[in-house]
C-alpha cells in the first residue's frame, strides 16, 4: 500500500491532470467534483458520476449538521460578558459552513468547465516548442511541496486546538462534536484553497515559460550583440523563415494564454476575492475578540479567539501567497513591468532581417492591445500597494 502510493506520487507527469492528481483527490473528497471522464482526460468526454454527485451531498448534509453544533454551543462556553463576542463567534462558525457548501455547490456544478479549461491549457503545452516543453515534472514537485507543507503547518495548528478543546471542554458529547467539527471543516476549505492555489501556479508559469523561450530563441541582451553569446546557443540560428514561425508560433501560445486566464478568471478570480475578504474580515473580527476577552478569567472564550484568529492569519498567508502567484502573470506580461514586450524589442533591436523585426512587432502590438490578468471583475483590490507596505 505505501509502495503503491509512492509510485503514484512520484509518476512521472505526462500532462496537466497528472500535475494536478494530487489536488483531484482532495477535490474528489471535498465534494468539488462530480464528474468523471469517458476515456483520457486531456481529450476524454466529462460525464455526471452518481458516486461522486452523492458525495458532494453527503458533505454538504455533514457541513450543515457541522452548522447546528456550532449554533448550540452551550452558552456557558462563549459566556464572557461580551454580548458581541459571544454571538459573533458563533455567528462566524456558522456562517463559515454554509459558505463553503455554497463554493463546493458552485464548483461541482461549473466542475466541467474547469475540466475544459485544463484540456485547453493542455493544447497549450503540446503547441509549445517541442525543444523547449513545459517542465511538467517540477510543476508537479513545487505543488506537492507548497500543499505539504501547508498541509502540515494546518494540521498542527488544528491538532493543536482539538487537543485544547478536548481538555477544557467537560462534557465530551459537546466537545468530540465541536473537534469533529472543526476538522471536518478546516479539511474541506483547505481542499479549496489548494485548489485556488494549484491552478493560479500552472497558469502564472506558463508566461514565465513563454519568456524563458523567447529568452533562449532570441538575443535579449542589451548592448551589442556578442558573437560568443550566439555561439554558446544553437536555437538562435537558423533561416530567416523559421525564426519568423517560432515568433507566430509564440503569438499564438500568448493569445492561447490570454483566453485561458480570461477563463480562469470567470471560474475562479470572484470566487477567490470574496474569500480572501471574508478571511480578512474573519481575522479582523477575532484580533478585536481577543483584546475583548483577553483580560478576562474565561480561558474557554481565549483559547476560541485565539486559535480562530490564528486559523485566519494561515489562511490569510495562503491567500498571500495565491495573491503572489497572480501577480506574476501581470509582472511577465501586463503592469509597469511587461516583461515578455521588453522582451521583445530587445530581440528586436539586435535583429536586422526587416521581415523577422516586422512578425515581433506584431507580436508586441498584440500583447499591447491584450494583456493578461488575473483578477476579480467585481472586485478590485490595489495588491501592489499592499505587498509594498508588507515588504517595508
Amino acid at each position: 500500500m505505501r509502495q503503491s502510493v509512492r509510485i503514484w506520487l512520484q509518476a512521472k507527469p505526462r500532462h496537466v491532470f497528472d500535475v494536478l492528481k494530487f489536488n483531484n483527490v482532495l477535490c474528489n473528497l471535498a465534494g468539488l467534483n462530480i464528474y468523471r471522464f469517458v476515456g483520457n482526460p486531456t481529450n476524454g468526454v466529462a460525464r455526471l458520476s452518481a458516486a461522486k454527485i452523492a458525495n458532494c451531498v453527503i458533505v454538504n448534509l455533514l457541513l450543515v449538521f457541522i452548522a447546528f453544533v456550532h449554533a448550540n454551543i452551550p452558552y456557558e462556553y462563549l459566556n464572557n460578558g461580551s454580548i458581541i463576542v459571544t454571538y459573533g463567534i458563533r455567528t462566524l462558525l456558522v456562517a463559515g459552513m454554509f459558505g463553503t457548501g455554497i463554493v463546493i455547490i458552485f464548483y461541482a456544478w461549473n466542475w466541467r468547465s474547469v475540466l475544459r479549461f485544463l484540456q485547453e491549457l493542455n493544447q497549450v503545452d503540446l503547441t509549445v516548442l517541442m525543444k523547449h516543453p513545459v517542465d511538467l515534472a517540477t510543476h508537479k514537485k513545487q505543488i506537492l511541496l507548497g500543499s505539504g507543507l501547508c498541509l502540515i503547518l494546518h494540521q498542527s495548528i488544528l491538532l493543536t486546538y482539538n487537543a485544547q478543546t478536548v481538555m477544557h471542554i467537560r462534557e465530551r458529547s459537546a466537545s468530540w462534536k465541536m473537534v469533529f467539527g472543526q476538522f471536518y471543516f478546516n479539511v474541506v476549505y483547505f481542499s479549496i484553497v489548494c485548489l485556488f492555489f494549484s491552478f493560479l501556479y500552472i497558469v502564472s508559469f506558463r508566461f514565465v515559460h513563454l519568456n524563458q523561450v523567447l529568452q533562449v530563441r532570441f538575443d535579449t541582451s542589451n548592448g551589442e550583440r556578442y558573437a560568443s553569446l550566439v555561439a554558446e546557443n544553437n536555437y538562435r540560428s537558423g533561416t530567416v523563415q523559421e525564426r519568423i514561425r517560432v515568433v507566430q508560433k509564440m503569438a499564438t501560445i500568448y493569445h492561447q494564454l490570454t483566453k485561458i486566464t480570461s477563463q480562469m478568471n470567470q471560474q475562479f478570480a470572484d470566487m477567490l476575492t470574496m474569500n480572501i475578504v471574508v478571511i480578512l474580515l474573519f481575522s479582523v473580527f477575532n484580533v478585536f475578540a481577543l483584546l475583548k476577552v483577553y483580560g478576562s478569567n474565561d480561558f474557554r472564550t481565549r483559547m476560541f479567539s485565539m486559535f480562530n484568529l490564528v486559523g485566519g492569519l494561515y489562511y490569510t498567508l495562503m491567500f498571500l501567497i495565491i495573491v503572489a502567484l497572480s501577480q506574476m502573470v501581470s509582472q511577465e506580461v501586463r503592469y509597469a513591468y511587461k516583461l515578455t514586450g521588453v522582451l521583445l524589442h530587445k530581440a528586436m533591436n539586435n535583429e536586422t532581417n526587416d521581415e523577422l523585426i516586422r512578425s515581433m512587432r506584431l507580436f508586441s502590438r498584440q500583447i499591447r492591445n491584450r494583456s493578461a490578468a488575473i483578477g476579480s471583475r467585481q472586485i478590485v483590490i490595489d495588491w501592489s500597494f499592499i505587498f509594498q507596505v508588507r515588504s517595508m
